[in-house]
């Protein structure tokens, strides 16, 4: 008899597995922050740091930041407007990035759009297993716990909401620290509370309030009416490489399509700094032959005209200022 062919034949499956536990693995955190572990309790800090001062600017609120670390973890809290409720559900997708930055260039703080998914990953990341993080607004807490599903190999996010009676203003964020790395924690406090008050030295409208398992310090806003440019700013054309406008035209361009929109050139121009008045805008039109055109018919096939890409923002540079850097901050 011949064995090989009374073998049973495989008819192998093919198998879908997600990719959305690729954004919660050591390896993809680390090329996320662009941190190792060790370093993991500074960009926790500077990422919510980030984010409570740029709510606060956007509001035009001299930020109080309070910066805690305790038995519980991280905690920062700020008095902002608050983040609202839709916006924490919107973090917990994981199958998107959203961001109102990333495709512009600005001197902003941030512009990956993803700093508090990476800190919802973290505390999962270091346990292995369950991962905490709480985040407190308009008076609701949101408790969201961080798991997996090793069947599926895909992230299990679960949000449970309760009233925090002592937070209705601003925003609290709290990072569970596992107990299984707190020796990455406590390692990190001398430059973890360097790094806390560098941002009042670069931030002299900032009051700072620190605490470290109860050694307590502040820092008073040397100037609380400081300003600086402000991601609500438009953006000057003297900031972008052709590259960077492809793609700003680019992310224009697929985000009209999804909301059945046709923005005009004109529209687009009018956007820049220094070119929202009429005059000026039309200067550029002019000059690219454009006062009639949609931003969509820069596309060419399965890109854009790279020739009248760069012809657009030879004319945004020319008939726009440079900025000032003194717009932009002054400190000292």
């Amino acid at each position: 008899m011949n064995t090989h062919h009374a073998m049973t034949t495989l008819n192998r499956t093919t198998f879908k597995i997600s990719r959305l536990l690729d954004f919660c693995s050591r390896k993809e955190l680390i090329a996320q922050t662009g941190h190792q572990p060790q370093s993991w309790p500074h960009v926790a800090l500077k990422e919510l740091v980030d984010n409570a001062l740029d709510a606060c600017e956007d509001a035009g609120i001299a930020p109080q930041v309070s910066v805690t670390v305790d038995h519980t973890g991280i905690s920062v809290a700020d008095n902002g407007p608050g983040i609202p409720c839709d916006t924490v559900a919107g973090v917990l997708d994981f199958s998107v990035r959203v961001s109102s930055r990333e495709a512009y260039v600005s001197p902003t703080r941030g512009a990956q759009g993803n700093a508090l998914k990476t800190i919802l990953a973290m505390p999962f990341v270091l346990d292995g297993e369950r991962g905490r993080v709480s985040i407190s607004s308009h008076g609701r807490r949101h408790e969201i716990t961080f798991s997996v599903d090793r069947i599926r190999q895909q992230p299990v996010i679960s949000r449970e909401q309760r009233r925090a009676k002592n937070v209705r203003t601003g925003t609290n964020v709290t990072l569970h620290w596992p107990d299984s790395a707190c020796s990455k924690l406590q390692s990190s406090k001398p430059r973890f509370l360097q790094f806390a008050d560098d941002y009042a030295i670069l931030n002299p409208h900032l009051t700072l309030h620190t605490d470290w398992f109860g050694q307590r310090a502040s820092i008073k806003a040397a100037d609380s009416g400081w300003t600086k440019w402000l991601p609500s700013d438009p953006t000057s054309p003297h900031w972008y490489k052709p590259e960077h406008l492809e793609r700003l035209i680019a992310a224009y361009i697929a985000h009209d399509a999804e909301c059945d929109h046709d923005r005009k050139v004109r529209e687009f121009v009018a956007e820049f700094r220094g070119l929202t008045g009429s005059a000026k805008g039309c200067a550029v039109l002019e000059a690219t032959g454009l006062a009639r055109a949609s931003l969509s018919s820069l596309a060419n096939g399965q890109g854009l005209d790279s020739r009248s890409v760069m012809r657009l923002l030879e004319a945004l540079q020319r008939h726009s200022k440079l900025v000032n850097p003194s717009a932009l901050g002054v400190i000292g």
